[in-house]
């Protein structure tokens, strides 16, 4: 989805209390309002409990003389049709911060925003009893000075049960328009089909709660700037809460080896269909070096045949078949046997994390980190599984492509995956 980001109307600026102040557009939030004008939203806004600051920015209001009471203030209300046009409310007695990511459709607000050389190493914000809508809002925005690498270093959220399905968080790097980095919260945390037992976790992400609980420290890094939202798929929820944090400069270690200043972190997200023996390109990384992270892999079929697919690794432009083969059925890529007949756990490098069944139809997920087996590349990239898979003459799999015998009875399978690698210039170190 497009983040809407053009501007209609010129900003104003002040420069006040270090800071340089600003009125967003109409309906906007100050973390968008901010990010348009290459700043960080500061929570804390200073009035004095005044309009004079509205005056010099050049806003013509009414002052009302009611302390702040609404998490969009302090704000000028610039709708004609709403009963409140003209107004400035919400300038007395502002909290000691109030949200940046708050709007109201007819309301312009006053917003703090900060440079980058303002902030400090670490970063974030936590964001209590939200509203989750249909409509795409930005929750958090964060700029670092030029030559510094910001780094995303956590991620949790929580809501009621029956809202888990349709939530998808959604990461800008670097000011895209269309965002590389886009999730549910169970499955960037390793789960399928919205399970939501626990509590349970690993270094990486888990979940600590009855109810969503997700977190996730994965080291996403920008080289300018991360814009992150939220949106609902189908509804209107009260009552979410989110934590969002990061830092400058910190290494991110794979493998043993620290990653160059210029890594970026990718995403290849997969919600498809696909047929009996057919290929699954999990990551298809064309040229140039990098090191695969991680895969979390979900599946629906008509039975475990499936389960029989092989999994294949191919480096550096070396495409002959088979490659590297990295699991001779499904379940012994996730660290596993059998099926999984040992029922679901939670590996630090591997887990197996959802299984049901019923007449004519299974599903599972589970989840595989490659930072204690890291698979680096020179010059591109490819992982790819298999929708069951073939027997040559001597009844072993993974070493033929056609024409042997499909073991057992695979169907189709309906696949939703997401891979996360590294990748970053030639040369660099």
């Amino acid at each position: 989805m497009r983040l809407t980001l053009i501007i209609l109307l010129s900003y104003l600026a002040l420069s006040y209390c270090d800071s340089h102040y600003i009125m967003g557009e109409q309906g906007q939030s100050c973390n968008h309002a901010c990010y348009k004008a290459g700043k960080n939203c500061n929570p804390k806004v200073e009035t004095n409990n005044g309009i004079e600051i509205f005056e010099q920015l050049g806003i013509n209001c009414q002052g009302v003389d009611i302390p702040w009471f609404g998490a969009d203030q302090p704000a000028y209300i610039s709708d004609p049709a709403d009963l409140n046009y003209g107004k400035c409310l919400g300038y007395i007695d502002v909290p000691d911060a109030v949200q940046c990511s708050t709007t109201y459709p007819g309301a312009q607000r006053l917003c703090r925003c900060d440079d980058p050389a303002d902030s400090s190493t670490t970063f974030g914000t936590g964001y209590s009893s939200g509203r989750i809508t249909t409509e795409e809002r930005m929750i958090f925005q964060h700029f670092v000075n030029p030559g510094d690498v910001g780094v995303m270093t956590h991620f949790w959220i929580t809501y009621s049960a029956q809202i888990e399905k349709g939530v998808m968080i959604r990461y800008y790097i670097d000011g895209e328009e269309e965002a590389s980095i886009q999730f549910t919260p169970s499955l960037f945390c390793g789960v399928g089909f919205y399970d939501n037992k626990g509590p349970w976790g690993t270094e990486w992400f888990g979940k600590g709660a009855k109810d969503a609980g997700w977190y996730n420290n994965f080291k996403i890094p920008f080289q300018k700037s991360i814009a992150v939202t939220v949106q609902h798929e189908y509804a209107v929820h009260d009552g979410f809460y989110m934590i969002l944090r990061g830092s400058v400069n910190i290494p991110i270690i794979v493998g043993g080896k620290t990653l160059p200043t210029t890594a970026r972190m990718n995403q290849v997200r997969i919600n498809d269909t696909y047929g009996i023996i057919d290929w699954v390109p999990l990551v298809n990384v064309t040229s140039g070096p990098g090191v695969h992270w991680m895969v979390t892999f979900a599946a629906e079929s008509g039975n475990l045949a499936f389960l029989e697919g092989c999994v294949h690794a191919y480096f550096d432009g070396k495409n002959d078949f088979p490659g590297v083969v990295l699991a001779t059925g499904t379940e012994d890529y996730f660290d596993s046997a059998w099926y999984f007949n040992g029922g679901e756990f939670y590996f630090p490098s591997a887990g197996f994390t959802h299984f049901s069944e019923g007449p004519g139809h299974v599903a599972f997920s589970a989840y595989k980190f490659h930072d204690k087996d890291p698979l680096f590349f020179k010059n591109g990239f490819q992982l790819i599984w298999r929708n069951g898979d073939m027997d040559d003459r001597t009844g072993m799999k993974c070493h033929i492509i056609s024409g042997g015998k499909i073991h057992d009875n695979p169907t189709v399978s309906k696949i939703y995956a997401y891979s996360w690698y590294y990748t970053w210039p030639e040369g660099d170190k």
